[in-house]
């Protein structure tokens, strides 16, 4: 037991959370690909292309690597991770990264409606009427991608039906878990019924009450790489030039609420920030 405690004490509370959630990304990546040998240098250079293709920098990449090692360290199990072809591709993906920076553009009303209407051209009357929700939702809620849709990295944060509560004016919306949480927390989206194309409340009770019924539910089910592709659909349909990613709702809505002269305490809550990171998101 002693040993135990000793080893646990090795590393802060706050890493052992970010290793827990590593090792657990780790295991349903396997699971979800039935790979058997999980621990080979093979299997490693699949995850860490897998996590790649998903958006995650290098950086993080290596962060995730270190705690599935600590993990196999403590289990007496050969992690083969320091490979060099490994390296390479870590490498290969930092330097990726510095070649496509992210666009740091804000989706705009108006690219918003052009967007929406795109969906409901392009796909299938369910995958619209899902697509137009979350878009809507992903600019008034100021979404974060891994709040909406399924991210490999942090499936922790992903809403479910049972986060969501339809009022009569408003959509009352509940995050157990995001980005530097440390609790629950709910915000409001208020039904806006000067322009039905782009309300969130209808669009959402539209949605909700054809397609999504169990609590237990992923709210939108689709995964950040399935839903960023039919994004880019939408925007080439639709004619948009600018450069716009799913991240981009976010930054849009923190744009287009405080042009409305909402207060910086009130944007701050309802984007979840727990600092003035806010500032940088605001587009004008």
């Amino acid at each position: 037991m002693k040993v135990d405690n000793l080893i646990a004490d090795s590393i802060a509370p706050s890493t052992k959370k970010v290793y827990d959630k590593a090792v657990s990304t780790y295991l349903n990546f396997c699971q979800q690909y039935d790979i058997k040998d999980k621990y080979c240098s093979e299997t490693i250079e699949l995850f860490v292309a897998h996590l790649a293709q998903t958006g995650i920098q290098a950086k993080s990449i290596k962060s995730t690597l270190s705690g599935i090692r600590h993990h196999c360290d403590i289990n007496y199990i050969d992690f083969h991770h320091n490979t060099p072809r490994i390296s390479m591709m870590l490498r290969g993906i930092a330097r990726s990264c510095i070649k496509s920076t992210r666009p740091k553009n804000a989706v705009r009303i108006s690219h918003l409606k052009k967007i929406c209407n795109s969906a409901a051209v392009l796909f299938e009357t369910k995958v619209a009427v899902t697509l137009r929700s979350l878009f809507t939702m992903a600019f008034f809620a100021m979404l974060r991608p891994s709040e909406m849709l399924h991210a490999p990295s942090s499936p922790q944060h992903q809403l479910k039906r049972s986060s969501v509560m339809m009022k009569r004016d408003k959509i009352k919306l509940t995050f157990d878990s995001y980005k530097h949480s440390d609790g629950a927390v709910s915000i409001h989206i208020q039904r806006m019924d000067c322009d039905i194309l782009v309300c969130p409340w209808r669009l959402l009770n539209c949605y909700l009450s054809q397609y999504v019924s169990n609590d237990c539910d992923p709210l939108y089910p689709y995964s950040v790489c399935e839903v960023g592709n039919m994004l880019q659909q939408c925007l080439a349909h639709a004619g948009v030039k600018t450069a716009l990613t799913l991240h981009s709702f976010r930054r849009g809505g923190a744009t287009w609420y405080s042009e409305q002269g909402i207060t910086n305490a009130k944007l701050a809550a309802i984007g979840r920030w727990k600092s003035n990171a806010y500032l940088r998101y605001v587009k004008p």
